[in-house]
């Protein structure tokens, strides 16, 4: 009976949340704690698996120092740990302010210089965050005038734009351009589009783990061995995104936006080492109509694409963007192929409002 049980808790560990972790056994002592505490944001924390593991959490980074009393807090357990806090870089200090907030009131000391760069970092990260509606020549020269990527690397062939409102809530639209710099369209003529969503579950910030997928310039690299966490990830294989190295996305921006902030969401997100960032489908279903992103599903900070049956329509959207993706390296959609995915994200949010973004709404910045 007790391994029946274990086996169980184990299968509910796996697939508690959209989080692309590894398996847990192959995890470091600071991943392990970044897999604990994305749960615990997604409100999935497995306590008895938790307590299994927390003595063998050794050698930790402050933030997760921070992040394990926290954990123990909140079980209602009296932490191990003395926390005083000195001599910190900024990029410690980055960290420490970009979750301080869901961190709570902690028993830590900061002597005054720490202090004063947690501060500093704090005021970067609020600097972000003045939204700024985006002008239609800044939006057509990203797509227009985005540097041919052979200046940056031969790997990526691709571009795939994805277009959003500063409010997550409503979806947002992809379109692509093929190895050769050209917009992909349909038979018809019509630019080839998908909608989007990234849209955190839980209305986190992009900069901490489990917030919404950040704006910027991310890379498309390869897919998932396998399909093999359908009811989180769908049917289909998810593709894999990682961060622009540091000094680099510059090299993949039109001159027009190299003074301007949105870009940099993505690079503080890279300094704060989020993970596993994905476009993936959802074996889950959308069962309340009254919210905005219907029929998306919102995720634990990826990309999600539509899928499952809505009365007659049946979505199988993260197929589509995988064959696009294909046939914009001219390559034959297959299997096979889809390993050899690669390619530049750019993710902008265009204004405010409150509704979808479609092919109409991109006709006013001019790409049509």
């Amino acid at each position: 009976m007790r391994i029946i049980l274990l086996c169980f808790l184990m299968l509910n560990i796996a697939i508690a949340n959209d989080v692309d972790f590894p398996e847990f056994d192959t995890l470091s002592s600071d991943e392990k704690v970044e897999y604990f505490w994305s749960q615990h944001l997604d409100q999935e924390l497995d306590a008895i698996h938790f307590h299994m593991n927390v003595a063998h959490l050794k050698d930790l980074q402050i933030i997760n120092q921070l992040r394990l009393e926290k954990l123990l807090s909140e079980l209602g357990l009296k932490g191990s740990l003395s926390i005083n806090i000195s001599n910190i870089n900024y990029s410690q200090a980055l960290k420490i302010a970009s979750e301080w907030i869901h961190l709570g009131e902690l028993n830590i000391q900061l002597d005054d210089a720490s202090r004063a760069l947690v501060e500093k970092a704090r005021n970067y990260i609020l600097s972000l965050q003045d939204f700024r509606t985006k002008t239609p020549s800044e939006v057509y020269d990203l797509v227009h005038y985005s540097p041919d990527l052979s200046q940056y690397s031969n790997k990526y062939l691709t571009k795939l734009f994805m277009f959003c409102r500063h409010d997550r809530n409503y979806p947002c639209l992809f379109i692509l351009k093929d190895r050769f710099d050209k917009l992909v369209r349909n038979s018809d003529g019509s630019l080839w589009s998908l909608p989007a969503l990234g849209k955190s579950a839980r209305n986190l910030p992009y900069y901490i783990t489990n917030g919404y997928t950040p704006s910027g310039v991310h890379s498309m690299d390869s897919v998932m061995p396998e399909a093999n966490r359908v009811r989180a990830f769908g049917k289909f294989r998810r593709l894999i995104l990682n961060w622009i190295p540091k000094g680099k996305t510059s090299l993949l921006l039109p001159l027009s936006a190299h003074d301007k902030l949105w870009w940099k969401e993505a690079s503080l997100a890279r300094n704060n080492e989020r993970k596993y960032l994905r476009i993936h489908g959802t074996g889950k279903l959308n069962n309340n109509p009254r919210v905005s992103y219907y029929p998306h599903m919102p995720t634990s900070g990826c990309i999600s694409t539509r899928e499952g049956k809505y009365g007659n329509v049946e979505y199988k959207d993260q197929r589509k963007i995988l064959d696009a993706l294909m046939r914009a390296q001219n390559l034959l959609p297959s299997y096979r192929n889809e390993a050899e995915i690669s390619g530049i994200l750019y993710v902008i949010e265009l204004d405010d409002s409150q509704k979808k973004v479609t092919l109409e709404t991109l006709k006013e910045y001019g790409i049509k």
